[in-house]
């Protein structure tokens, strides 16, 4: 990866829908040479996929929970069974398995506190092996980016 991939990078990071026309002129190349440069860095993996950035209040998961997850006993089967358990909870946005304790760290959305509650008593409470959940709750979202740095 060179520095015209980079700058490649980084303007589909800002805006994931430019043209490929203004792509190149912005990182200096022909339109046929930034194109063949985009889609090797999506087949090499390094662009892993294209999404659109949603409104969370707007389409009703305005609000957000960290959770805390500890599991009864750590082991491959515990893991593997939790992690499964997670994979298909659409409520769920992000999980991360941790160093230490807690094991798993849970970022949840909901529509509202009562909405929460339901999906906390109904779906994390479910969720095999688990000793114990604490949530927290951000007072405000300082920063938010989905760009990394390059």
């Amino acid at each position: 990866m060179d520095d015209v991939d980079r700058a490649i990078l980084h303007q589909l990071q800002v805006n994931g829908r430019i043209a490929n026309n203004e792509l190149a002129a912005i990182v200096g190349l022909s339109p046929s040479s930034c194109l063949r440069r985009v889609r090797n860095l999506e087949a090499t993996g390094l662009i892993t996929g294209y999404v659109a950035l949603l409104d969370r209040d707007a389409v009703g998961s305005g609000y957000e929970a960290l959770v805390w997850v500890t599991l009864r006993e750590v082991t491959r089967t515990t893991m593997l069974d939790f992690e499964a358990a997670i994979a298909d909870a659409p409520n769920i946005t992000e999980a991360s398995r941790m160093m230490g304790q807690p094991d798993y760290l849970l970022r949840v959305v909901a529509a509202d506190a009562v909405a929460f509650e339901t999906l906390y008593m109904d779906v994390l409470a479910t969720l095999p092996h688990v000793q114990q959940l604490t949530s927290q709750l951000a007072m405000k979202v300082v920063k938010r980016s989905t760009a990394l740095p390059l």
